[in-house]
C-alpha cells in the first residue's frame, strides 16, 4: 500500500491525464447503441472500441497491481454512469397515475410575498371549478358556458375539435369525473402577466360515440395527470369570475350571451378573458408532453428578457399571449384544410403563406380529424428582417385523420400521431397600437368586430386585416427540417433563439422506440403475457423506472400515448424494426398491428 501511495504521488499528473481521458470517453460515448441503435449513436461502432483502447492504454502505462485497481474503478464508473444515463430518460419524468407533489415551494413563497392578497385555497377552488365546468361544457359541446375565463387560443382548441366531431356526428359522454388532487407545479413571470402551471390529478369514464361511424367509437376509464396553465395580469383587480356568470366589469348577466369567438360583454364591451380581472385558462398539456417540453420552456423563458426591441414597442408583449395567438391561428388553418377552404384563414395570414396553403390543399387528399390536439406551443426564436420583428414558435400537435369513402370512415392514421412544426409570425418594428385581435375576429386597426370573413379589408375602417402594421400575422408554417435550414440562412439576424437541434433534445431513440412499442402491443386491445414480458425486458434493459411502467402501460391501453417519430430516417427505421418485433412476439401480427406498421412504413420510411 505504501508503494502504491509513493507511485501515486510521483505520477499524479499522468494519472490525472488518464482520468481526464476516461471522463471524456464516458461523456462522449453512447453506451447504449444497441437493439437497432437505441440510444441514438450516430456511428455504426458505438463506443465499445474507445473504452477498450483506454483499458489497454492503462494496462501499458501502469504497473501491477495499480493497473487492475484503476481498470476495476473505471468499469465501476462505466456501470454507474450507464445507470444514471438510463434513469435520465424523459419517460422516467412523466407523471402517470401518481399524485404529483409540490415542486416549486420557493417560487410560491416568493409569489405570495409579491401578492399578499393571493389565497392559495381559493385559487385551487377556481382550478377545480374550471376543470369540472370545462369537462361538462365539452360533453355538451357548448363551450359558451366557460368562455368568459378561457383565452381565445384555448377556445379555438375546443372549437376546432367540435367542428370535427360535428362532421363525424360524434359526441363525447363522460361519467364519474373525480378530481383527486391539484398541485401548483410552477409559477412564472411573463411581461405584465403571471402564469401558474397546475398539475391536475383526476379520473374519468370517457366514451367517444358516433352513431354513423361506429368503427370510430372508443371507451375507457382513465386515471391521469394534466397540466393546466392559468394567466393573469400583475395588476388584476381580483374579481372572481368562477362563481358567477356576471361580467367582471359591469355586472351584466352573461349566462345567455353568445360570447363564442370573442369573449366580449354585450353591455359594456369588456373583454372578460383579458387577464385584467381574474385567472384565465391559457393551455392544457398532457403529462408526457409537459415532461418533454419543460426543458424547451426553460430555454424559451430566457428569450423574453433578450427581446428588448420588441418589448420597447409593445408594452403588452407577453410570450403566453403570442403563443395563444399562434395556437389560435394554427388550429383555424387546420380547419381550413379539412374544409378545403383556405379563405377561412385569409384575414390573419400573409399573402405568401396563403398561396402556400392553397397549393397544399390542392395536393393533399381530403380528410377529417377524428382527434386533433395542440399539445404545446413554445416561443423558440426572434429576429428582425425587412423592418419587421419575426417570431418562431415550436408547435407540437397530435392527431388522427380519417377519410370518408362510400359513407364509411376509414383511418388514415392507425394511432394518434405526434407532429412537430415551426410557425412564423411577423409584425412591423414600428407597429401601431393594436386595438383588437384579428384571430378573434376583431379589426386590429379600429377594434371593430368582424364576421368570419374572407374579405381582408375591415368593413368599418377599410384597413387591411392581415397587415403587419398592427398585428402579429402568420407568415409560414415549416417542418423542423425546413426551419433548421431557415435558421442556418438567417442565424445572424436572430436577437434570441433556441438552437433547432434542441427542439427534441430530451427524446432519445430508445424513448421513441419504447413509447411506440407500448402503442403497438396495445393496438389490438390485448396485452398478453408474451407482450408484457417483452415490454418488461425492454424497460429493464433501457432503465425505465418500474414505478412508471404500470402507469405507462395503462396510458397505452387507454390510448393516451401518441405515436412519436424522430426526424432522422435511419432512426425511424430502427424504431420500425423494434415495433415489428413487438407485434410478432406473440406469434401473430393482428390486423390492427399490421395496419399501424404499414402506415409507419409508408409515412416515415423512404
Amino acid at each position: 500500500m505504501k508503494k502504491i501511495s509513493i507511485f501515486l504521488a510521483k505520477n499524479k499528473q499522468i494519472l490525472f491525464l488518464i482520468l481526464l481521458v476516461a471522463s471524456a470517453c464516458l461523456i462522449s460515448t453512447d453506451i447504449f447503441a444497441r437493439m437497432g441503435g437505441a440510444g441514438g449513436s450516430n456511428s455504426g461502432g458505438g463506443g465499445g472500441d474507445g473504452i477498450g483502447e483506454l483499458i489497454f492504454m492503462i494496462f501499458m502505462l501502469l504497473p501491477f497491481p495499480l493497473n487492475w485497481i484503476v481498470v476495476v474503478g473505471l468499469l465501476i464508473g462505466v456501470f454507474v454512469f450507464s445507470k444514471l444515463k438510463k434513469q435520465g430518460s424523459i419517460l422516467n419524468k412523466v407523471q402517470t397515475s401518481q399524485i404529483p407533489s409540490k415542486k416549486d415551494e420557493k417560487a410560491l413563497a416568493s409569489f405570495k410575498l409579491l401578492h399578499p392578497d393571493f389565497n392559495e385555497n381559493q385559487f385551487h377552488d377556481k382550478v377545480k371549478t374550471a376543470f369540472t365546468d370545462i369537462q361538462n361544457a365539452w360533453a355538451a359541446k357548448d363551450i359558451n358556458r366557460v368562455r368568459r375565463f378561457i383565452t381565445d387560443g384555448m377556445y379555438q382548441r375546443v372549437n376546432t375539435q367540435f367542428k370535427m366531431m360535428n362532421i363525424l356526428e360524434q359526441r363525447n359522454d363522460i361519467e364519474k369525473l373525480t378530481i383527486k388532487s391539484t398541485v401548483i407545479d410552477k409559477i412564472e413571470s411573463d411581461g405584465l402577466y403571471d402564469v401558474i402551471h397546475v398539475a391536475v390529478f383526476a379520473s374519468i369514464k370517457d366514451k367517444f360515440i358516433s352513431d354513423k361511424y361506429t368503427n370510430l367509437n372508443t371507451a375507457s376509464f382513465e386515471e391521469f395527470v394534466e397540466y393546466w396553465s392559468f394567466i393573469r395580469k400583475v395588476s388584476a383587480k381580483g374579481t372572481d369570475m368562477y362563481s358567477t356568470y356576471n361580467c367582471p366589469n359591469c355586472g351584466g348577466d352573461l349566462s345567455g350571451a353568445n360570447l363564442s369567438d370573442v369573449s366580449k360583454c354585450p353591455y359594456c364591451g369588456t373583454f372578460t378573458n383579458s387577464g385584467e380581472f381574474d385567472w384565465v385558462l391559457a393551455e392544457i398539456t398532457q403529462a408526457d408532453d409537459y415532461a418533454a417540453t419543460n426543458y424547451l420552456h426553460d430555454l424559451s423563458n430566457t428569450l423574453s428578457s433578450k427581446i428588448e426591441d420588441i418589448l420597447d414597442t409593445d408594452e403588452n408583449f407577453a410570450v403566453q399571449l403570442i403563443e395563444d395567438k399562434a395556437s389560435n391561428g394554427y388550429l383555424q388553418i387546420q380547419t381550413a384544410r379539412v374544409m378545403k377552404n383556405p379563405k377561412l384563414t385569409r384575414r390573419f395570414v400573409s399573402d405568401d403563406y396563403y398561396n402556400k396553403l392553397e397549393n397544399l390543399l390542392k395536393s393533399e387528399e381530403h380528410f377529417v380529424y377524428n382527434r386533433i390536439f395542440l399539445n404545446d406551443v413554445t416561443l423558440i426564436g426572434a429576429l428582425q428582417k425587412d423592418n419587421r420583428n419575426t417570431l418562431a414558435l415550436a408547435i407540437k400537435s397530435s392527431f388522427q385523420r380519417v377519410k370518408i369513402i362510400d359513407g364509411k370512415a376509414q383511418l388514415i392514421d392507425f394511432a394518434i400521431t405526434s407532429k412537430n412544426e415551426v410557425l412564423m409570425m411577423s409584425k412591423d418594428i414600428a407597429a401601431s397600437e393594436n386595438k383588437g385581435s384579428v384571430y378573434a375576429q376583431q379589426c386590429p386597426s379600429c377594434g371593430g368586430i368582424i364576421s368570419d370573413t374572407t374579405d381582408i379589408n375591415c368593413p368599418f375602417c377599410g384597413n387591411l386585416l392581415n397587415s403587419t402594421k398592427n398585428e402579429w400575422i402568420i407568415t409560414d408554417i415549416m417542418s423542423q427540417e425546413e426551419y433548421t435550414n431557415y435558421y442556418a440562412t438567417n442565424s445572424s439576424l436572430f436577437i434570441a433563439n433556441v438552437n433547432p437541434k434542441k427542439l427534441d433534445a430530451l427524446y432519445k431513440v430508445r424513448d421513441y422506440a419504447f413509447n411506440n412499442v407500448l402503442i403497438m402491443v396495445a393496438a389490438d386491445g390485448v396485452f398478453d403475457s408474451a407482450e408484457l414480458e417483452f415490454v418488461n425486458k425492454l424497460a429493464k434493459k433501457w432503465g425505465y423506472a418500474p414505478s412508471k411502467l404500470e402507469g405507462m402501460i395503462d396510458m397505452a391501453k387507454n390510448n393516451q400515448l401518441v405515436l412519436r417519430m424522430p426526424e432522422k430516417p435511419k432512426d425511424c427505421e430502427k424504431i420500425y424494426k423494434l415495433m415489428h418485433k413487438a407485434a410478432s412476439i406473440d406469434g401473430n401480427i393482428s390486423p390492427e398491428e399490421q395496419n399501424l406498421l404499414d402506415s409507419i412504413k409508408e409515412e416515415y420510411l423512404v
